[in-house]
């Protein structure tokens, strides 16, 4: 009888992030509990969408900041907005593209890139990226 191959079930796989064009976000995570790694990234606001593949997840807000911790928050400008698409704020996911050191310039160009690829609805209530 042969023996199944060992398996180090002690360590979880490697994520792969998310795919936004050429771009690899981390895996997402819940909006009220994310810990920035730094203060500059590109940022995707997400919800769950079974209809997405291969992740259910969709993008509804691509935005940018060189303060994360700050701007994102229920004060952000399209905040009600997210929370209103998905269902409520215990349901708001955020994926990063850090960039530390960027400028605002760099960020924005990618930002403007993914909203032209995705549409998100909530960059379109507002009607420019942020």
């Amino acid at each position: 009888m042969a023996s199944a191959p060992y398996q180090d079930l002690t360590s979880p796989p490697r994520s792969k992030g998310i795919w936004f064009g050429n771009y690899c976000f981390t895996d997402p995570v819940l909006l009220p509990s994310f810990t920035p790694v730094c203060d500059s990234a590109v940022f995707a606001i997400l919800v769950i969408d079974p209809a997405c593949q291969p992740r259910a997840m969709r993008a509804i807000y691509f935005g940018e900041s060189d303060r994360i911790h700050a701007d994102l928050s229920p004060w952000h400008q399209q905040y009600q907005s997210w929370c209103r698409i998905a269902g409520s704020a215990i349901k708001l996911y955020v994926a990063f593209l850090w960039m530390k050191g960027s400028s605002p310039e760099e960020r924005h160009a990618i930002v403007s890139d993914l909203i032209a690829q995705y549409q998100p609805g909530c960059n379109a209530a507002c009607g420019a990226p942020a």
